[in-house]
């Protein structure tokens, strides 16, 4: 763990603190950020060992917190390491409308740096079969499927959910333009 002090109003940490959106945060802040550049926690004022604590995240949700960060749509497959990625999820990703905006992860339910994770995404890490989440930023949760979610499946729930298409540029049709 490393520990970086940043004062706001020096000229020098400007990148820094533009990077994270902090000119105008109630200060002292703490942001707790993952080896990938996500911010899994922030903390105005002061920050227990707990609230530290809970800010260290596996390998999966970190990926997937900076990709809602980053204003993407998150596929989060929760799967064994050996089972493949779900057909349809794959064809979401692929598709010309989706694959700029959409970020597929794996999380392993065996993976004792998820679990907490998990129980907060309400899924059973003692399932056998795959689930896929389709999460929208800031971190909604658009729907859950099983291992046969299609790419039809995941497009009517995008497009019948309130969220915006990642970047805000929904069309004149909807979320992510003319509904087909």
């Amino acid at each position: 763990m490393t520990t970086i002090e940043v004062q706001t109003t020096d000229a020098a940490e400007k990148a820094l603190v533009d990077k994270f959106g902090v000119s105008r945060a109630p200060l002292p802040l703490v942001l707790a950020v993952a080896p990938n550049g996500a911010i899994t926690g922030g903390f105005p004022q002061k920050v227990t060992e707990a609230q530290l604590a809970g800010a260290f995240v596996g390998p999966s949700m970190a990926a997937g917190l900076k990709a809602l960060q980053d204003r993407k749509l998150v596929l989060l497959c929760v799967q064994s390491r050996h089972q493949a990625v779900p057909a349809g999820v794959r064809e979401f990703a692929a598709d010309d409308q989706y694959k700029a905006a959409t970020v597929v992860v794996t999380m392993d339910p065996a993976d004792a740096a998820e679990a907490r994770h998990l129980k907060d995404l309400s899924v059973d890490a003692d399932r056998d079969v795959p689930a896929t989440l389709l999460l929208a930023p800031p971190g909604h949760i658009l729907g859950k499927f099983d291992a046969t979610v299609t790419r039809g499946q995941l497009i009517e729930k995008l497009k019948s959910s309130q969220s915006c298409c990642p970047g805000g540029k929904c069309g004149p049709g909807g979320c992510c333009g003319p509904k087909k």
